[in-house]
């Protein structure tokens, strides 16, 4: 099996997404999931993908278990394309690869019992005897807080946090290398949330496993991940290592994410005006000319809504998609200018901004 490496960290990728590219419908009814996405995730990371509900985390985590084909673009697990996969190599695959679904009920079968949901992966893939698989779905039960008494209950025995243990036994049943979590706690109380993100990482340091983070929750992915990359409609809009991201965000939509997380001292935090995103995330139905940002962005110019914006180097391991990121560095995203001078561009370009932003039919402030 060849070794994949990334040419700027020199550590070998284990999952390479390149061009992802996901639609559903057909003509002008043509809605764009995915948009030309690209990632890697390194060998025993956790990597972390957010953004606001419907921009496309969980679409591309489906894509990459295959249960949904891709339009365009690739992903590569260790070296190979997986949607070109077949026979043993595509069963393989299928056990290397496990899903923590978003909806810890919904994702268990009602009729089975909880020792049975377990033990059917193991089954599938010959992972022992009758006997191996029991004693080692007890095993799994005990590694996720579930007692052994609990594998003769059906899942609505159980609750939501429970029910999510279990999801995390099923995946772990068959020794997998990679898992995605689809919004693994976004379902449960907060008290419940901690335990399984606890539950997870230690997981993964015993068993060194790698996986794709998938929330809407910045401050939980920053406590889970290693790197993270920030999703708007479809299109990854800045990466980078998880604490450079969270204390030197880039993009104004990361920025603007990040300042609405609570802090608890509010009276010592400065929260600039434009930071605070105002109207309603555009349809996702046909592909956007410009930025898929620009409608919601204070400091869009015409430019931003004729031109995609490529992905550059901020730092090494740190890339974002705006036209203007240096220019707002260098004036501190209006800060240094008490006149806010990108304030005044914005007002500046009013009126062919306000022509886009009605025919997008989005509201924003004056």
């Amino acid at each position: 099996m060849p070794e994949v490496y990334d040419a700027h960290s020199g550590e070998d990728i284990l999952v390479q997404v390149q061009n992802l590219t996901k639609t559903f419908g057909s003509g002008a009814e043509k809605l764009y999931a995915l948009d030309d996405v690209s990632f890697s995730i390194r060998r025993g990371e956790t990597f972390g993908l957010v953004g606001e509900s419907g921009c496309g985390k969980t679409t591309c985590g489906r894509v990459i278990v295959r249960l949904l084909q891709p339009d365009g673009g690739s992903v590569r697990f260790e070296g190979q394309d997986i949607h070109r996969l077949r026979g043993q190599e595509s069963k393989n695959y299928t056990r290397k690869v496990q899903m923590i679904f978003q909806d810890p009920y919904a994702s268990l079968n009602p009729r089975m019992t909880i020792g049975d949901i377990i033990k059917e992966g193991m089954r599938i893939h010959r992972m022992g005897s009758e006997a191996e698989i029991t004693d080692r779905m007890h095993e799994l039960l005990e590694q996720v807080g579930l007692n052994r008494e609990h594998a003769s209950r059906f899942p609505y025995e159980f609750s939501g946090g429970q029910r999510q243990r279990a999801g995390i036994a099923r995946a772990l049943a068959v020794n997998p290398s990679f898992l995605v979590c689809d919004e693994p706690i976004s379902a449960l109380d907060v008290s419940i949330q901690a335990q399984i993100v606890n539950l997870l990482r230690s997981l993964q340091k015993q068993l060194n496993i790698t996986s794709l983070f998938i929330a809407h929750d910045l401050s939980m992915v920053r406590y889970i991940s290693d790197r993270v990359a920030v999703m708007y409609l479809g299109r990854i809009v800045e990466s980078a290592e998880a604490e450079e991201l969270y204390s030197s965000a880039v993009h104004p939509y990361t920025r603007a994410l990040l300042s609405a997380i609570p802090e608890p001292q509010v009276q010592d935090r400065e929260v600039c005006e434009n930071s605070i995103l105002q109207g309603d995330v555009p349809s996702p139905i046909g592909r956007a000319q410009g930025c898929s940002f620009a409608p919601r962005c204070p400091y869009a110019t015409p430019a931003c809504f004729s031109h995609i914006p490529v992905q550059e180097t901020v730092s090494p391991g740190h890339t974002v998609a705006c036209h203007r990121w240096k220019e707002l560095l260098e004036n501190d995203y209006g800060k240094n200018d008490p006149n806010c001078f990108f304030c005044d561009v914005r007002q500046e370009a009013g009126v062919n901004l306000n022509r886009v932003r009605n025919k997008n039919s989005v509201r924003f402030p004056k």
